[in-house]
């Protein structure tokens, strides 16, 4: 006997988020998409991902967690993949099969494996370090060291192009531009190198409506602060 399902399309979306986190790379996709979604936030700094509430949502305690139907889909790169899937026409991802999904994927990959762990490691390296304080102040150091390499590899990696994946925007820039705006975080302390053509696409990034109107949403929730040659640029609303 053959067995059918259906699936509704769209699925009804909600988004668990953190204002800042790289949890804003799926709010961005979502906001690009044009689909009808929710977007729920979750108060890491207050401890609520470790709540029974959203642990029951997603165990892992950690965001973005994208609510798809009866399903729950996590981590970054799945989340971003599906959401440019749902509008192929809109072409936020390149297809599947092609060389360019290929190199969307190595980008991903590479962010979420490397440089989102080396700036974990500088934010909060008792992940890895446990309570010992050599050990934490260590952690640290190492990873401020390794994050002006991989800020000179971002620089590389672009070359001239306009964004990650060449002329087109996609969801690789918007997970590049969460940790652009990592890079002026306070609690860096670092002395990093200078990050033009990063910073370019950053500004690329910030001029698409759908970036500014996630952003001003974010910070309804709670301000943070943005580069200054990009705070310059826009008066967020409060």
């Amino acid at each position: 006997m053959q067995h059918t399902f259906t699936e509704v399309f769209p699925p009804r979306l909600t988004l668990y988020y953190s204002p800042k986190a790289c949890s804003l790379a799926s709010h961005i996709a979502l906001e690009e998409s044009g689909l009808p979604y929710e977007a729920v936030s979750v108060d890491i700094r207050a401890g609520e991902n470790v709540e029974p509430k959203y642990l029951r949502i997603n165990p892992s305690g950690v965001v973005p967690a994208l609510g798809a139907g009866d399903t729950v889909i996590t981590e970054s790169q799945a989340i971003l993949t599906y959401i440019a899937d749902l509008v192929p026409e809109r072409e936020l991802i390149p297809r599947p099969g092609t060389r360019a999904r290929a190199k969307a994927h190595e980008w991903m990959n590479w962010i979420s494996s490397t440089v989102h762990v080396t700036y974990r490691s500088i934010f909060r390296p008792q992940t890895y370090a446990g309570d010992d304080p050599q050990a934490i102040a260590a952690v640290r150091e190492h990873a401020k060291k390794k994050l002006g390499k991989l800020l000179i590899e971002v620089e590389t990696r672009l070359g001239d192009s306009s964004f990650a994946l060449g002329s087109e925007f996609s969801v690789v820039d918007t997970y590049l531009f969460v940790f652009y705006l990592w890079s002026f975080d306070e609690r860096i302390q670092a002395d990093l190198p200078p990050r033009l053509r990063y910073g370019n696409l950053a500004a690329r990034v910030w001029s698409r409506p759908a970036v500014r109107a996630v952003v001003t949403r974010e910070h309804s929730v709670r301000a943070y602060a943005l580069p200054p040659e990009l705070a310059s640029a826009l008066a967020i609303a409060k």
